[in-house]
């Protein structure tokens, strides 16, 4: 008996060891790991793939030291003051791309260099507006402002044109001015910029005002702790005007500098106040370099 019931189930087994159906079940089997392993396989490049994607942007852009740039104008093109104040006021009054602050602080980096530095500086300038583009985190690749210009924190480019970044070598002179043009014997209030006219206006007493016309602001400097400072200005003073006047009032040298600064927002120093926004009952933020 038992030998009979145990050769019936050997026998009668639906998959016998042996014959021409295993190795067919054998490919079979051996099938399923490589389509799971080709499954697989995808999703590692595509992994793989997207890592390659986020690492690109943290790479940082080549930032060399600053360094002057210089030029010469040529024919038929000739540079006046005049001509480069104008053009380098209508350049920055005009920039429609990049983050304002950006400009901003590039404009004041060149302002730095425009006036040859602070007094005391041996350089320039380069080292103080280093710090300052540092500061900003601004790079520059080429480490000439007017030769591939510079990129933001962001990666955003930011273009400069020569005439902007420096004075060219040959930059026109104009011609003195005649007694028939100015029969006073006075340079002409033109040709000088807003801190002289200024200190020769108090001299010569032509900065008396209309009572009307004066107001008081509110200021905090930023070398001290102290309540805001009161400054009276006329209305029609521009941002530049009103900052040498905290300077007087602060008691500090006119070889530093200020920077006027509203709602998080360096005011331009050729308007006046009230025509960049400002209220007469907010509090002014002046900035000293």
């Amino acid at each position: 008996m038992g030998c009979c019931a145990s050769t019936p189930s050997s026998s009668s087994s639906p998959y016998p060891t042996q014959g021409p159906n295993s190795s067919s079940r054998a490919a079979i089997n051996t099938s399923q790991p490589q389509s799971q392993a080709a499954i697989q396989r995808p999703s590692t490049h595509a992994s793989s793939h997207s890592n390659r994607h986020h690492q690109a942007p943290l790479a940082k852009h080549i930032n060399k030291p600053l360094r002057l740039h210089v030029w010469r104008s040529t024919q038929p093109r000739v540079w006046t003051r005049k001509e480069l104040d104008r053009e380098r006021t209508e350049f920055f009054d005009t920039r429609v791309t990049g983050r304002p602050e950006v400009w901003q602080t590039i404009q004041q980096v060149l302002e730095l260099l425009w006036s040859g530095g602070d007094e005391g500086d041996t350089d320039g300038g380069l080292g103080t507006a280093q710090q300052i583009l540092d500061a900003a985190d601004i790079t520059i690749p080429t480490g000439d402002l007017a030769t591939g210009g510079v990129y933001d924190s962001l990666g955003a480019h930011y273009s400069l044109p020569e005439y902007i970044v420096s004075d060219p070598e040959n930059i026109a002179e104009l011609p003195a001015r005649n007694s028939n043009e100015d029969k006073n014997g006075e340079e002409a209030e033109d040709n000088l910029d807003a801190d002289e006219i200024l200190r020769r206006r108090q001299e010569k007493g032509k900065a008396v005002v209309n009572a009307e016309d004066l107001i008081n602001i509110r200021v905090k400097v930023s070398d001290r702790e102290e309540t805001p400072l009161k400054v009276t200005i006329s209305k029609e003073d521009n941002a530049r005007i009103v900052a040498l006047k905290i300077l007087e009032e602060a008691s500090l040298p006119l070889s530093r500098r200020i920077k006027i600064a509203y709602m998080g927002k360096i005011m331009d120093e050729d308007k006046t106040l009230a025509a960049q926004g400002w209220k007469q009952e907010h509090i002014l933020n002046a900035w000293v370099f």
